[in-house]
């Protein structure tokens, strides 16, 4: 065993020398989802402003055909923020800019091995967030400290503390206290496993490794720690999807089909699952949620072109002085709205028809299918997420979603790489 953990780390720091300056810096970003929040976007920040600086990094992203399309982002996310003097939303505008820079650098970078690489080093990391969110568990049935109290008894009854419940349910770490690990709010850390168990899938398809089951599995039952119904719904649908669409295979739609009505059956009859299905809570939650989307309707009426910035409804909350301050609408079309308005929707949707036309070319459905399935299903759960609520505002989740997207430009790269090869070997032979 030891000699096996040798051999894997000699083969680690062997593969870690070979990489360029850039997949470096890459892989130190994509450590980097796993810091607390906003420390995640830090190496990023250092990423972009060193592509910006240097004139042959600049020069490979000017050549990127979707480059000038990124560039001319930024009226679209600063003029509404000014407008409103929405100030804080200006620096989140600014930012998001940042952030679609930094997936042009990805775009210069990625290759299929290096690619591959990243989401392995994603994966194995994915497995320390669970270990965080059992220790965040812990913690709190021990001591009652906890960033979140969302915890329910048998009854459906909202609890306000470990120590209140007096049925014996909730016991050392199986409480239905809901956990975000190291992604800030346990609704992202939902969406964050979500990635985890598409991402997982992909690579146990290409290379049929146990141990992406057993990641892929760990990361499917830790949806239950964060408790985000969503998170279900969505991962649900999306698998369902990439089976009766890419496998076009009975047994694994049947198979699929079984596994998720078991998994739905576990959660509804067991109590310390089902606390938050409670009929009485759902009520709740689809009451609050009308009412927030009504609201959010009304103010993206009243500004329907540019609407009010990043975080515009934080600001409609500060302004209106709600009893509850809100920093989305809880639906991403709405929200990107009210943000952008009809300008921010129709650019944002231009980028994803862009972004899919890339996916469809013929030779990047023949010979890197399994990428565009991957990327295509982790689209398809953001988008059905995104109904109730705006799961990629987060720093760390938006940051994964770049950098499975960034999939696309593999076809690209390897033929621009294969390129240059041929021209150095006609070289070195003159």
């Amino acid at each position: 065993m030891t000699a096996k953990i040798r051999y894997k780390t000699g083969r680690a720091l062997q593969r870690w020398s070979e990489f360029s300056t850039d997949e470096r810096i890459i892989t130190v970003c994509a450590i980097s989802l796993f810091l607390p929040y906003y420390l995640a976007a830090v190496p990023g920040l250092f990423a972009v402003f060193r592509a910006l600086l240097l004139p042959d990094v600049r020069h490979r992203m000017t050549a990127v055909s979707a480059s000038g399309y990124i560039y001319a982002a930024l009226p679209i996310f600063a003029f509404p923020a000014v407008v409103f003097r929405n100030w804080f939303g200006l620096l989140g505008g600014v930012i998001l800019w940042l952030m679609l820079v930094f997936m042009l650098y990805l775009f210069t970078v990625m290759r299929v091995r290096f690619y591959n690489n990243i989401i392995d080093l994603m994966l194995i990391l994915s497995m320390t967030a669970i270990a965080a969110a059992f220790a965040s568990k812990i913690i709190y049935a021990r001591t009652g400290l906890s960033l979140y109290h969302f915890m329910f008894d048998a009854n459906g009854a909202l609890l306000t503390s470990a120590r209140q419940s007096e049925n014996g349910i909730f016991t050392f770490m199986f409480d239905s206290t809901r956990t975000a690990s190291v992604f800030w709010n346990p609704n992202y850390y939902g969406y964050m496993l979500e990635l985890f168990v598409i991402l997982a899938l992909y690579r146990f398809e290409k290379r049929h490794s146990p141990w992406y089951l057993v990641i892929l599995f760990a990361n499917l039952g830790s949806i239950l720690l964060c408790d985000c119904r969503t998170a279900w719904a969505a991962l649900g649908v999306a698998l369902l999807f990439y089976v009766a669409h890419y496998k076009r295979n009975v047994k694994w739609v049947v198979v699929t089909m079984l596994i998720t009505v078991t998994v739905v059956i576990i959660i509804l009859l067991v109590p310390m699952f089902s606390g938050r299905l409670a009929s009485n809570i759902i009520n709740y939650d689809v009451d609050k949620r009308s009412k927030i989307w009504g609201d959010a309707i009304h103010w993206i009426l009243r500004r329907p072109v540019f609407g009010y910035g990043m975080n515009g409804f934080r600001e409609i909350c500060i302004m209106t002085h709600a009893k509850r301050i809100r920093w989305h609408s809880h639906n991403i079309i709405l929200n990107t709205m009210l943000d952008f308005g009809v300008v921010g929707l129709a650019y944002f949707s231009c980028m994803i028809g862009k972004i899919v036309s890339v996916l469809n070319k013929p030779q990047f459905c023949v010979i890197y299918s399994q990428i565009r399935s991957m990327i295509m299903i982790a689209g398809l759960a953001t988008l059905i997420h995104g109904v109730t609520d705006v799961p990629i505002l987060g720093v760390q989740t938006a940051l994964a979603l770049i950098f499975i997207v960034s999939g696309c430009s593999v076809e690209r790269n390897e033929r621009v790489f294969k390129r240059l090869t041929n021209f150095c070997e006609i070289y070195e032979k003159h």
